[in-house]
């Protein structure tokens, strides 16, 4: 285990797969990771710091960036547009074990409400992001390029990305289902567009928005936005081993349902679960 402290933040980097110990944890704040949100904010609002430029004169997103961990990105949207898919595949989140605990990439747009920091890096023709969590990585390229049809489907899909003003906006077609949304276990199928947008508001906020957009699973799109803090100054991205002494994993300690813990009763809005006995 590796501990990540600086002044009164810490944030702890575990071995094994993400949250695997979250789940009967969730429903006790004091008892969650550094960070950690149950929801996006009402509002964000930005600082007054001024926003760094790039050598073009465009806000300059570069930094390295404490995520932290938003466990349920729809908790503004309540409830969701369901279609009779969509519902049925919220509700059946209990018959399955959160893809992450096995390793599996969280794909977009669940690695930006996943915690652990990233590292922004701005070019004139791409952005790169740099994921410390799975060492996951992406190159949005800004350059005019279109989707590349001929790609099979993946779980970080096909992105492209263009500015608006200082607002990178990024489009991700060609998802698979294997992932959730976030760590309440909101579902999305395999028609998902996702548009995110990232604009720097403050010397040292980024406000983020994600659109999901799943004919499948939602009768309209919906989107949510939450603010992202620059890391302190002595933060680097660290090693992440998943797997490495994964006891979760090998020694079939794994349980179905969401990682926040969240019941399901058939309708369209979760119900909490019961507190972690101590």
């Amino acid at each position: 285990m590796l501990i990540r402290m600086s002044g009164a933040v810490t944030v702890i980097v575990l071995t094994g797969a993400l949250f695997s110990w979250v789940p009967a944890m969730a429903q006790e704040t004091e008892n969650q990771p550094i960070g950690t949100r149950d929801g996006p904010p009402e509002e964000v609002v930005p600082n007054g710091t001024p926003v760094p430029r790039a050598a073009d004169g465009r806000a300059d997103l570069s930094g390295l960036w404490d995520k932290g961990l938003v466990l349920n990105t729809a908790r503004q949207n309540l409830p969701l547009p369901f279609t009779p898919e969509g519902l049925a595949a919220f509700n059946d989140v209990w018959n399955h074990i959160d893809a992450t605990s096995r390793c599996v990439f969280p794909g977009v747009p669940r690695l930006n409400s996943s915690p652990y920091p990233m590292r922004i890096i701005q070019l004139p023709d791409m952005v790169v992001f740099l994921y410390e969590y799975m060492h996951n990585f992406r190159v949005i390229h800004t350059d005019g390029r279109g989707h590349n049809d001929s790609w099979e489907p993946s779980l970080l899909g096909d992105s492209i990305g263009w500015w608006e003003d200082d607002t990178l906006v990024i489009e991700t077609t060609n998802l698979t289902d294997r992932t959730y949304l976030d760590s309440h276990g909101n579902r999305h199928s395999d028609a998902m567009t996702v548009i995110e947008r990232w604009t720097r508001i403050s010397a040292n906020q980024l406000l983020y928005e994600e659109t999901i957009d799943d004919p499948k699973f939602y009768t309209e799109p919906w989107s949510a936005s939450w603010d992202i803090q620059l890391a302190p100054d002595n933060w680097v991205l660290m090693e992440f081993a998943c797997t490495d002494n994964n006891k979760d994993l090998y020694e079939d300690h794994l349980r179905p349902g969401p990682l926040d813990g969240s019941l399901r009763d058939g309708t369209a809005i979760a119900q909490p679960g019961p507190p972690r006995a101590r």
